[in-house]
């Protein structure tokens, strides 16, 4: 069974944690969302040897 819970307090939930931990029966798999930021030739192949940015690609986008 997974649960996904959110906590809004952080040091509650880092007690929480530390309590589930203790339980032998579960295991936490921990995720943290990356702050790093990408170049677009990095995330998207197809950009890959091209002269765009993101702002490029925004003007663009919202080009009427």
């Amino acid at each position: 069974m997974r649960i996904i819970l959110e906590v809004e307090n952080n040091k509650e939930g880092r007690a929480l944690i530390n309590f589930l931990k203790k339980l032998p029966f579960v295991k936490i798999r921990e995720t943290q969302k990356s702050k790093k930021k990408h170049k677009l030739d990095e995330i998207f192949g197809i950009w890959k040897d091209r002269d765009i940015t993101k702002e490029k690609l925004r003007k663009k986008a919202w080009r009427m």
